[in-house]
Order: C-alpha cells, then sequence, then structure tokens
C-alpha cells in the first residue's frame, strides 16, 4: 500500500506543478527550467517520501543520488531565506491534501 501511495502522490507532485506552469504532463521536465518549481519539486517529493531515482530518470533526467542529494539541500536553503518559496510549499502542500 506504502509503495501505491508513494506513486499516487508523486504523480499528484508533477501534475500540480505542470498545472502551475501550464504544462502537459509529457512536458513535465521544463519543470526544472524554472529555478523555484524545482526546488519546490524536490521539497514535495521529500515530504511526501516520493524520492524514487527510477522515476526521476524516467520524468526528469535524473540519474544518481548524488544529484537528487545536491538540488534537496539546494531547495531547503531556498525554503529557508526565500519568502516566496515558502508560500509555493505551503499552498502546493494545501492543494495535494485536499486531493488526498
Amino acid at each position: 500500500m506504502t509503495y501505491f501511495n508513494r506513486e499516487f502522490n508523486y504523480k499528484i507532485i508533477v501534475k500540480l506543478l505542470c498545472e502551475y506552469k501550464g504544462l502537459n504532463e509529457r512536458d513535465s521536465i521544463k519543470i526544472l527550467e524554472d529555478e523555484d518549481c524545482k526546488h519546490l519539486l524536490f521539497l514535495l517529493l521529500k515530504k511526501y517520501n516520493c524520492i524514487d531515482i527510477d522515476e526521476l530518470n524516467k520524468d526528469f533526467s535524473i540519474d544518481s543520488k548524488k544529484k537528487i542529494d545536491r538540488r534537496l539541500k539546494a531547495a531547503e536553503k531556498k525554503l529557508l531565506y526565500n519568502k516566496r518559496i515558502r508560500e509555493m510549499y505551503f499552498e502546493a502542500e494545501n492543494l495535494i491534501q485536499k486531493i488526498q
């Protein structure tokens, strides 16, 4: 059951960010072009325990744990000192909770 929740949450997060950027889910890799969305993606994936190298490689061409760790560390720093990222994070979190 946990795996399916992780997969479901992963899809919700990607879909939410695609809708925010006005993208189709097929173009989800473009999420990484926007720094704020990239940081938000990794923060939400960590919060909902959805970090899966295979899925990230398939959707975003991220193929190593080291890349994920670096991007996650940068996202956590941004969350601390960037008010806009914090607001986006909490808004996205509320939307995900409503969907679940």
